[in-house]
């Protein structure tokens, strides 16, 4: 049998996953195959699978590798085995989502060429009610200083409103700062507060911070993006791969790292984030422990806002 044709079998859960063509090289100016690729999931299940547990899944997918191209997928699939678990959602648009909530699942994926995995801000049991606010801080080209100072602007801005504040890297080009909150808020009730809070930023901050959404129009300045948070809309996961050369990750960091000169948006990679997990822990590990509540958030800003 030729290399390119090897498989590997797993057993999770009382699970039996058959992967194939696991020396194939999916990126290939780092050398790592579809099988470090399914090792990495399978490895991280334990830190990834709680995010990503009962929440509406896109699945970004490159079956012949980077060169090959990549695709996006939200649609469950006739060929997937009955244990995938799925959730039908929508109302004009109704779409069956897969959802990915076990071990088994998360290396299933990566099976089937999963590279970089997007997640809904809700999740099955409650659509409509999202329980983390995003935060995606896009810099202009080469302006990674203004991604740090923008990330402590909102975290500080959080802070104030009783939000608690988490950051993780986007594995591409800037940041995302990420409020759990306790689910009873609406998305409309989320995206108000969201342009509440970027407001008030680019409002302290006019020359370097921007809503703006063409890029024509920011004038060098980092768009405060805030549409992460509105029904159906996605963002990467934590611990997540990009499809980008290097094979980096989404990676949940401590604030006090922001501090680390050499911090970069994509700087944190497939073949060393095991050791540093083992090294330092998870920093999200505490993400759920005091959720906020959007509605006294709301109440917050508009009481600061009346002094």
């Amino acid at each position: 049998m030729s290399s390119k044709g090897r498989t590997r079998s797993y057993q999770l859960a009382g699970v039996t996953i058959e992967c194939s063509n696991v020396d194939r090289v999916v990126f290939p100016d780092d050398g790592v195959t579809k099988g470090d690729v399914i090792e990495y999931y399978r490895d991280l299940a334990d830190v990834i699978v709680p995010e990503l547990r009962d929440r509406p899944l896109t699945i970004e997918r490159y079956t012949k590798g980077l060169a090959g191209g990549g695709f996006y997928q939200k649609h469950a699939q006739k060929h997937f085995p009955a244990w995938i678990e799925r959730a039908v959602l929508g109302d004009k648009t109704v779409v069956e989502y897969p959802l990915c909530s076990s071990d088994a699942g998360l290396v299933y994926f990566a099976n089937q060429g999963a590279i970089a995995l997007h997640v809904w801000t809700s999740r099955r049991a409650a659509p409509a009610r999202p329980d983390v606010v995003v935060f995606d801080l896009d810099p202009p080209d080469g302006r990674f200083d203004l991604v740090l100072r923008a990330a402590r602007v909102i975290r500080e801005l959080l802070g104030g409103l009783g939000l608690p504040a988490f950051v993780k890297t986007t594995g591409s080009k800037g940041l995302h700062v990420v409020a759990p909150v306790d689910g009873d808020a609406t998305f409309d009730d989320v995206m108000a507060l969201c342009h509440g809070v970027a407001h008030v930023a680019c409002a302290r901050h006019p020359d370097e911070l921007t809503t703006e959404f063409y890029k024509k129009d920011r004038k060098g300045r980092l768009f405060v993006d805030i549409m992460r948070n509105a029904l159906g809309a996605t963002f990467v996961a934590p611990y997540s791969l990009r499809g980008r050369r290097g094979a980096p990750v989404s990676a949940p960091i401590e604030w006090s790292e922001l501090d680390d000169p050499t911090l970069r948006a994509d700087g944190f990679g497939l073949r060393a984030m095991r050791a540093r997990l083992d090294a330092v822990g998870d920093p999200w590990a505490n993400l759920r422990a005091e959720p906020g509540s959007v509605r006294d958030a709301a109440r917050a800003l508009e009481e600061s806002a009346a002094l």
